[in-house]
């Protein structure tokens, strides 16, 4: 990869954009370049704090400043599609923080959009990028634990019921299936592929949105999957794969950078990686990779991948 800053923009420097800002120091080349909000003292307040020399009140002036190299859009849901459409038409290639749009009909638009106008796009599934997530997934490619038959994963926290909120709001795109739903669905999918069969039992808040969902399902080979996503209750928040050689436990909070254990019947093996920042730096990584490189998607979380989990989403969802 090559030694040259790779500038980043930020496109809607909300919560989950600190946490990307705070993670790119400890990327290959990846600086804070410039930073876009329709409230221009909101952009000015981020790049501050973050040391970019840039600061936009119009999503269109960053785009079309010359000064980015690749966009990473953090938008509410409901917003994806429209903005980073905006950055491919402009050619500026984009990673589009989780879920990629609202709805399958959407993802595959966005990609058409990517391939016409040959510019990157890939979804920011920072979790599929992780030294803990690509060690369980060698562990199993080499068989360490035989044939997978079972995987489990939860992710539940107790959030505070507000109407307005992005969470509860479907004009916000709220939804815990599309908020960490995605992460045990993307757990699954990566392992076990995409399901033949798929059950679901959940609720819903008061606005309509889901709000705790258990889902189950298998895949061709008899794999079978159980997930657990809430905002009613706090969860372990862990995952367990099962094989019939032994099974890989991740410890909790098993979407962010921990450790994972491959236990067999004659050893305990633990992976631990310390990272900096809070992990989103591979992710980054790899879409500076990819852009160098000429490519329009990512090998590892590829276009099919963000349709696959869409359509997954919307599966989940229609409980």
């Amino acid at each position: 990869m090559g030694s040259d800053p790779f500038r980043w923009g930020i496109l809607g420097p909300g919560r989950i954009a600190h946490k990307f800002a705070l993670s790119l120091p400890f990327s290959e080349n990846g600086i804070l370049s410039a930073v876009a909000s329709r409230d221009i003292s909101k952009a000015r307040e981020f790049s501050g704090k973050f040391g970019s020399s840039l600061s936009f009140g119009s999503y269109e002036e960053m785009i079309c400043s010359g000064e980015v190299d690749a966009v990473y859009v953090s938008t509410p849901h409901t917003f994806h599609f429209e903005h980073s459409e905006l950055c491919l038409t402009h050619k500026i290639p984009v990673l589009c923080e989780k879920p990629l749009t609202m709805n399958p009909k959407q993802t595959k638009r966005l990609i058409e959009i990517s391939n016409e106008h040959k510019t990157f796009l890939m979804e920011g599934m920072w979790t599929a990028f992780l030294p803990h997530f690509v060690q369980c997934q060698n562990w199993i490619e080499e068989g360490k634990i035989g044939e997978v038959v079972h995987v489990q994963a939860d992710f539940g926290y107790k959030a505070d019921f507000n109407p307005i909120d992005r969470k509860y709001n479907p004009e916000l795109g709220g939804s815990v299936t599309k908020d960490v739903g995605i992460y045990p669905l993307t757990l699954f999918y990566k392992i076990l592929g995409m399901p033949e069969s798929l059950q679901t039992l959940g609720s819903r808040a008061s606005t309509g949105i889901d709000e705790h969902v258990v889902f189950q399902g298998m895949n061709s080979n008899n794999a079978t999957f159980q997930g657990m996503v809430s905002f009613r209750a706090q969860s372990d928040v862990e995952a367990t794969i099962i094989g019939t050689e032994g099974k890989i436990k991740i410890s909790s909070q098993w979407l962010r950078p921990v450790s994972a254990s491959l236990i067999r019947p004659d050893e305990t093996i633990i992976f631990e990686k310390k990272v900096g920042g809070l992990g989103f730096q591979f992710e980054a990584n790899e879409v500076e990779r990819a852009v160098r490189n000429g490519e329009l998607e990512s090998n590892i979380w590829s276009h099919k991948d963000s349709l696959q989990i869409s359509n997954l989403i919307a599966r989940v969802e229609s409980i």
